[in-house]
C-alpha cells in the first residue's frame, strides 16, 4: 500500500484556472440535486475542472453537505491535489462520522501504519450499519457489493500489518483475525486466499500459500476475463503474479502476464515481470546445458526490461529500485549475449518470443468448496 498523506493545511476545494466559460454563472441557478447530478455527470465524462466548479457551487450553497464534499474530494484526487481533497474528506468524517463508508476508504489509502488501520476499520463499521439496514429480498446485489468491500477492507488492513506494522507485537495475530473476518463476511472474496497466501509465504508455509492461491484463482479463472466486474484489479493480478514467481510457479505467471498484456501493453510492472520470469527461466536451464534456449530466454528478458525502461521514460513512473534492476540486469544479459542488430527489431513482438500460452491454464486444484486452513 502506498500511503501518501496531505497535509492538514488544506483549505478546501482548490479553484482551478482555464478559460472555459463557467457554467455555473452562465446557467440558470441550480438546486443542490441538480448541482451534485452535473458534477457527477462531468466526471463520468471526465471533465474534471468544470465538474469542480459545479461541486464548489455546492458546498458554497451548503458547506456541510457530506456528498458535495466527497465528490469535490475524489475530483481532486482524481487531478494530484492531494492536501485539499484530504481536507474535504476529514471534513465529512467530522460531520457523519457513523455514515458514509467511501471517505473512509480513501483515508485509509492517504494514511499511515496504525492511522490507515483506524480509517479502513471506521469504514468497515459504516458499511456494517448500511449491510444491517437493508431489507433481505430487495437489496441481495447492494449487500453482495457491501460485503465484498468489506472483505477488500479487511485485506487492506492485513497487508498494513505485513509491511507497514509488521513489527507490531500482535502483528501475526492481526493478521490471522483480519482474514478470519474477510472470510466470514465474503467467502468467495478471492483478495481475501490471495492475501492469506502472503501471510502463509511469510510465516514460511509455501504448500499452505499455495492452497490459498489456487483457491483465489478459481474462484475467477472460468469467469469472463474481459469483465472488470467479475475478475480481481489489474494491481490486484500483478501482484499475484509476483506471488506465484515466489511459489515458482512461472508458467501460471506467464499464462497470467499474457492476459495482463492484452489489457494494458504499456504497464511497465508487467514488462518488467516478463523479463524477470523469463530471466529466472534462463537460470533454470543453466545446469541443463541447453544453451541455446537459455540464450533464447536471455534474449526475451532483455527486450522485456528494455521495454519496460522505455515506458517508465515516458510515464510518470516512480518505482525508481524497479527500472535500476531492470538496467542492472540488461548489462548482466549484454555480458552473457551480446546484443544485435535484429534485437533491437523484435522489441514489439517480446511477448509472444518465448511461446507465452494464449488462454489461462491452470489446473483445478483448490475449486473444492472446503475452507482453507487459517491457523497459524
Amino acid at each position: 500500500m502506498g500511503p501518501r498523506r496531505g497535509g492538514s493545511d488544506a483549505k478546501g476545494p482548490k479553484k482551478v484556472k482555464g478559460t472555459k466559460k463557467d457554467a455555473t454563472k452562465s446557467s440558470p441557478e441550480y438546486s443542490m440535486s441538480q448541482l451534485l447530478t452535473k458534477t457527477q455527470e462531468l466526471m463520468d465524462d471526465n471533465d474534471y475542472e468544470t465538474a469542480l466548479k459545479f461541486a464548489a457551487k455546492a458546498i458554497e450553497m451548503d458547506e456541510n453537505n457530506t456528498q458535495a464534499l466527497l465528490l469535490a474530494a475524489i475530483i481532486q484526487l482524481e487531478s494530484g491535489e492531494v492536501e485539499p481533497a484530504i481536507n474535504c474528506l476529514l471534513k465529512c468524517a467530522e460531520i457523519s462520522p457513523e455514515r458514509g463508508f467511501e471517505k473512509y476508504m480513501y483515508l485509509g489509502q492517504f494514511a499511515v501504519e496504525l492511522e490507515a488501520v483506524k480509517y479502513f476499520q471506521l469504514g468497515v463499521n459504516a458499511m456494517q450499519r448500511d449491510l444491517d439496514e437493508l431489507s433481505t429480498a430487495a437489496s441481495k446485489d447492494q449487500a453482495s457489493s457491501l460485503k465484498r468491500k468489506m472483505a477488500e477492507a479487511y485485506v487492506a488492513m492485513t497487508e498494513i500489518y505485513l509491511t507497514d506494522c509488521c513489527f507490531e507485537e500482535d502483528a501475526e495475530k492481526k493478521c490471522e483475525e483480519l482474514l478470519q473476518n474477510g472470510l466470514l463476511i465474503d467467502p468467495e472474496c478471492p483478495e481475501v486466499y490471495q492475501t492469506m497466501a502472503s501471510v502463509r509465504l511469510s510465516q514460511n508455509r509455501p504448500d499452505d500459500a499455495r492452497d490459498c492461491v489456487a483457491k483465489s484463482m478459481a474462484l475467477w479463472a472460468n469467469k469472463d476475463l474481459t469483465d472488470p466486474t467479475q475478475i480481481p484489479s489489474y494491481e490486484n493480478r500483478l501482484a499475484l503474479v509476483r506471488l506465484l514467481l515466489e511459489l515458482d510457479d512461472k508458467e501460471k505467471a506467464l499464462a497470467l502476464l499474457e492476459q495482463l498484456q492484452k489489457e494494458d501493453d504499456e504497464n511497465v510492472d508487467a514488462w518488467y515481470l516478463f523479463g524477470w520470469t523469463y530471466h529466472l527461466q534462463s537460470e533454470d536451464l543453466a545446469t541443463s546445458g541447453d544453451d541455446e534456449d537459455k540464450t533464447e530466454l536471455l534474449r526475451s528478458a532483455r527486450e522485456c526490461f528494455k521495454q519496460a525502461i522505455k515506458l517508465a521514460n515516458m510515464l510518470d513512473y516512480e518505482n525508481d529500485g524497479l527500472i535500476d534492476h531492470a538496467l542492472e540486469l540488461v548489462a548482466a544479459i549484454d555480458a552473457i549475449v551480446p546484443p544485435t542488430d535484429g534485437d533491437d527489431e523484435e522489441e514489439d513482438d517480446v511477448a509472444t518470443a518465448a511461446a507465452v500460452p494464449n488462454e489461462l491454464e491452470w489446473d483445478d486444484e483448490g475449486s473444492e468448496d472446503e475452507d482453507v486452513e487459517m491457523g497459524s
